[in-house]
């Protein structure tokens, strides 16, 4: 039997170049999705495979040793507990490795997803889930928009429409969608949203699932109110209602995604709200907008369609087009409302936070 000391040695040698190899898939994966070539990813995991199964080789034998420690010196006796304690610490941090794989997998063939995906009626399980999540829906957005302070006279008379609950399945889409094409630009900050006539804050807090900060503005003070304490009893601290009038904001351009669903009754008044946001929003800023825009000519406007219902902000054609191209190879993942991280890994760190930029997480 070799020396621990021995035994150790080759244990962190192993260790490293296993992190080297890791470090070459993560460099690769951080080549944008649609431009990879799949060979250089296959190729490095290929060699990262081999480097695990060696590792994990050694780790075996090592935990193995059935070595009669009485019979040991006390200093090999010592070496020996330290070194299965190391080989298990190592162990503990590749016990995500199966799950890691099946992800770095499906990123070999570089694979490509609509945008806004396509309605279907299904049946089975998924019927009565999308059920129950709409009936769950539909009771969170009455305790946050209670019905007989929906409106208040000014509010009216200002020519502000009633709250609009939108479908969740279709908001979802839209927000999936935006997050997608955040991804595609490459977007290194905190990804922050603003709900434009937010109501109760229901949509704030269902955009929680894709972005790190998600705001609304709501022009009813009763509704925000009330929508600002549902959400802090929910414990939403990534949540923030603002109580004030849309064409007085003065902070769009803070927002990485916009959302809104028609608050405005007028046409002309949608036209000049639309035109606010523009004027202010930072080239590449997604809108989502349920329907569609109303200022007729959005492209003259400075808002280009992307997909579905998305608009992006101060981008050519082209600039869309491969935007709209890069973002269809973005994986599918969300972070989100519950942050659950993967245990605890080193090793595994900096190539799960590369597979989580192309939407792809355990």
């Amino acid at each position: 039997m070799q020396h621990p000391d021995t035994r150790d040695t080759q244990l962190y040698e192993l260790e490293r170049r296993l992190a080297d190899d890791i470090g070459q898939v993560a460099r690769s994966l951080d080549v944008p999705p649609h431009i990879r070539d799949p060979e250089d990813l296959r190729r490095a995991w290929r060699k990262t495979s081999a480097s695990h199964s060696t590792l994990r080789t050694l780790i075996k034998d090592i935990l193995r040793d059935t070595s009669d420690q009485d019979k040991l010196p006390v200093a090999r006796r010592r070496a020996l507990r330290d070194l299965k304690s190391n080989a298990r610490a190592i162990r503990r941090q590749l016990l995500d490795w199966a799950r890691v794989s099946l992800i770095i997998e499906h990123q070999h063939a570089r694979p490509e997803t609509d945008l806004v995906q396509v309605s279907e009626l299904i049946h089975g399980p998924q019927d009565v889930l999308d059920h129950v999540t709409a009936l769950f829906m539909h009771a969170l957005h009455k305790i946050a928009n209670p019905s007989e302070h929906t409106q208040s006279a000014s509010a009216e008379k200002d020519g502000l429409y009633r709250d609009i609950p939108l479908p969740m399945s279709q908001f979802s889409s839209l927000i999936g969608a935006a997050y997608r094409l955040c991804l595609a630009q490459r977007k290194t900050h905190p990804l922050r949203f603003l709900d434009v006539g937010s109501g109760g804050g229901t949509k704030v807090l269902a955009a929680t699932t894709c972005f790190d900060v998600c705001h609304g503005l709501e022009y009813e003070a009763h509704t925000f109110a009330t929508g600002s304490q549902v959400l802090e009893g929910l414990g939403a601290d990534r949540c923030t209602l603002f109580h004030g009038n849309a064409f007085e904001f003065e902070d769009y351009g803070n927002y990485d995604v916009i959302y809104y669903f028609r608050p405005m009754q007028s046409n002309p008044d949608m036209i000049a709200l639309e035109a606010r946001i523009l004027a202010q929003a930072r080239p590449g800023t997604f809108l989502c907008v349920p329907g569609e825009m109303a200022t007729p000519n959005h492209d003259a406007a400075g808002a280009r369609n992307v997909s579905g219902h998305v608009y992006a902000t101060g981008m050519s054609k082209d600039e869309v087009d491969d935007l709209h191209f890069a973002a269809r190879h973005i994986g599918t993942s969300v972070p989100g409302f519950f942050k659950t991280p993967p245990r605890v890994s080193p090793l595994l760190e900096r190539l799960l936070m590369a597979c989580a930029r192309n939407g792809y997480r355990i």
